[in-house]
């Protein structure tokens, strides 16, 4: 199910979804590190970064903000997220002082492992397509919902979203609908 702000109210629809945390997806990591980079770093000002303004006002109304311990990765999106990292930020002068901003957040984000032969069996022989990170969502949402558990997942992966906007124990937060072009 996709989240609605408008229509699902935060005690009783959203919470629940909450209570395991948030599965985060490499994009939207990527999306905070840009901003933490450019307002701690660049020292620009938050009015200029209205993407990573809404990012936050949608953790304020989710009541996430500084909860990173609320948020889960894998180390597929981990990995993907230091690659983007060095590969963006390594030429910097201060790269020493943008990896010191942003590995206290990674540190306190939770973890989700996925085992190799689940990661395997998630892969499509048809049409093989193998993104790492989304591929450990699929299992850590899948493992979530083999315990009759609530999962929410924040991703900005249209085929990653759709997959699972019919299932009724997922709450889908959609980075382009809800972040970009609701808040």
């Amino acid at each position: 199910m996709f989240l609605n702000l408008a229509e699902h109210e935060y005690d009783r629809d959203i919470t629940p979804f909450l209570r395991n945390g948030v599965i985060i997806d490499t994009v939207v990591i990527l999306d905070i590190i840009y901003g933490l980079v450019e307002t701690r770093i660049s020292r620009k000002k938050l009015s200029e970064l209205p993407d990573y303004k809404r990012l936050l006002d949608f953790f304020d109304r989710l009541k996430l903000t500084n909860q990173w311990n609320k948020f889960y990765i894998t180390p597929h999106i981990l990995t993907e997220v230091c690659r983007h990292v060095r590969d963006t930020y390594c030429k910097w002068q201060n790269y020493k002082e943008i990896i010191a901003t942003v590995l206290p957040i990674m540190e306190y984000m939770g973890e989700k492992q996925i085992s190799k032969n689940d990661f395997l069996k998630r892969i499509e022989l048809k049409n093989p397509i193998i993104e790492a990170g989304d591929i450990s969502i699929y299992v850590s949402a899948d493992d979530l919902l083999n315990k009759k558990q609530k999962v929410a997942i924040l991703s900005r992966d249209h085929a990653l979203n759709k997959q699972y906007q019919d299932i009724p124990n997922v709450m889908v937060m959609d980075y382009q609908s809800i972040i970009l072009n609701s808040l």
